[in-house]
């Protein structure tokens, strides 16, 4: 769980779990929403525009947890002065997408 304040001031809420399946397999899902406090147009936030963000992983442990390939869908909405600016910009207010990667821990 993190609470940031960054350069454009803004709430952030995460919160993401490792399910083990099996000793090697782990699922992860996870939730975020994102509220900007102000308007910043360089990045498309709008003041109190919040953006939900929720996803999973799966991912297999290789080398006990410093090498796990992963793969994952995540889903991201916008809403408020957040979905306006995205809609000026010709983007879409919702957004799927499917990840794929490898996590090293070293």
């Amino acid at each position: 769980m993190d609470l940031i304040i960054l350069e454009y001031p803004s709430l952030r809420f995460e919160v993401n779990y490792e399910a083990l399946i099996t000793n090697r397999l782990i699922l992860t899902p996870s939730f975020e929403i994102d509220i900007p406090l102000n308007d910043d147009e360089k990045t498309g936030r709008g003041g109190f525009g919040s953006t939900v963000e929720v996803g999973a992983r799966l991912s297999y442990d290789l080398i006990d947890r410093a090498v796990s390939p992963y793969i994952g869908v995540h889903w991201e909405r916008r809403s408020g002065e957040s979905a306006t600016l995205a809609r000026a910009e010709g983007e879409e207010e919702s957004s799927v997408y499917i990840v794929a990667g490898v996590r090293l821990i070293f």
